[in-house]
């Protein structure tokens, strides 16, 4: 059978949701309505799947959230939400997570959303080697990490540096030539100046910038026979 760990801070709807899961013959392995509860939980116990909330109680999120279980556990995450827009779905679309359950939801829902979050996470290929490990940074007095193939690329901005992945961004003071340092040479590039890049998200290049997917950055002069040898393209 398989554990359900529940992260939810609206305690009726926790109970509900607990009481279709049993119905449907998965353990509630318990509920949590903060994101130190589950971490706290993951410690000490062994769980198949975690359906979350995205806004919980406390300063951590269920993003961040995500990105914390994701660097300790290898575990499959149903985001659940009550927000239908085109913008916020957007940001949750993301590698961290086997998928969501928009609030409210049916039986039927609830049980498709399940379902499919443990059969994606049973089908996913292993993560290659290079794409393990994560980047710490501080966010509002919390230390979240970030793993290295959730980073779409980051930014020089003066004394700081922004970060920026699929669903947010981070701004960090320290230079970017300090994250150059800290981060595998064999997946990042500096592309230019104030930019450095994840090589696995680039969707495509010229001699003059670089696209990774709906975002365009300039690279600097002479990168472009450099980038083909990179990117092993032939």
């Amino acid at each position: 059978m398989k554990k359900i760990l529940i992260v939810e801070d609206e305690e009726e709807l926790a109970s509900n949701i607990a009481e279709i899961l049993t119905g449907l013959e998965y353990q509630v392995a318990a509920i949590v309505d903060h994101a130190y509860s589950a971490l706290e939980y993951l410690e000490g116990n062994l769980v198949d799947l975690v359906l979350m909330d995205i806004l919980i109680k406390g300063d951590v999120d269920g993003i961040d959230l995500a990105y914390k279980i994701r660097e300790k556990y290898d575990l499959p995450i149903v985001f659940s939400t009550a927000y239908s827009g085109t913008e916020f779905l957007e940001r949750i679309s993301s590698d961290i997570h086997e998928g969501y359950l928009l609030k409210p939801f049916t039986l039927d829902s609830l049980k498709a959303a399940v379902f499919f979050g443990l059969k994606r996470h049973s089908e996913r290929p292993a993560r290659p080697e290079k794409s393990r490990g994560s980047l710490k940074v501080m966010d509002k007095g919390f230390l979240v990490p970030i793993p290295f193939n959730e980073i779409l690329y980051l930014k020089a901005d003066g004394l700081y540096t922004k970060v920026f992945t699929k669903v947010k961004s981070y701004l960090v003071r320290d230079i970017l030539k300090g994250f150059e340092d800290k981060l595998p040479e064999e997946q990042f590039i500096r592309v230019h100046k104030s930019f450095l890049v994840n090589v696995n998200h680039v969707s495509s290049f010229n001699a003059k910038k670089i696209n990774l997917g709906e975002v365009s950055l300039p690279i600097r002069r002479g990168l472009y026979k450099e980038l083909i040898e990179k990117l092993q393209v032939e």
